[in-house]
């Protein structure tokens, strides 16, 4: 799920609000400290309009707030997105994660490279891919940009039956080290 920079900041005052109106009725609840409570109570009691207009659109505005956040919490990060294929017997789909693991591993069995991250998106010919990695010093990195671009737009090809419209490599980092996890 990506959340936007306003979803944030009203994620952020949301529950700073509701961290200050729960501190407010838990101190109310251990000091015995009635007032606001009393208040609240004359407000709604009386016919001030203006506090129960106040109260109300506060109401309202958490109530919008609340499902907002509960939607951006079921809502999934990414539809189930396949590539559709019409046979005789019926229909095949294939899950674009499952091109994207495709499309990792043909990158990683090229020589020095390593660290491959691949993304894959559909385009109006067929499926635009993106393909992030680590390469050797001892490998000619345009040559092996080439080699990756040619290998998986091949290969898939020949797997999934779909033609690859793109092919952007990005080298993340030249180098001999390998990432290594650690171990305690």
């Amino acid at each position: 799920m990506r959340v936007g920079v306003f979803d944030r900041v009203v994620l952020a005052l949301f529950t700073l609000a509701v961290a200050v109106i729960s501190f407010l009725f838990l101190a109310m609840a251990a000091l015995g400290w009635l007032a606001p409570v009393n208040y609240l109570w004359e407000v709604l009691r009386f016919t001030n309009y203006n506090g129960r207009w106040l109260i109300g659109v506060l109401s309202s505005l958490s109530l919008i707030v609340s499902l907002r956040f509960l939607y951006f919490g079921f809502r999934r990060d990414r539809p189930w997105q396949t590539l559709i294929h019409q046979t005789d017997m019926g229909e095949v789909r294939i899950s674009l994660s499952a091109v994207e693991n495709l499309v990792t591993k043909v990158a990683r069995s090229l020589k020095g490279v390593r660290d491959v991250r691949a993304s894959v998106f559909p385009t109006p010919g067929g499926l635009g891919v993106r393909v992030r990695g680590v390469v050797s010093p001892e490998v000619n990195v345009p040559e092996t940009a080439r080699e990756i671009q040619q290998a998986v737009t091949d290969y898939t090809r020949n797997v999934v039956g779909v033609e690859v419209t793109e092919v952007k490599v990005m080298v993340q980092n030249i180098t001999n080290e390998t990432r290594r996890g650690r171990v305690e």
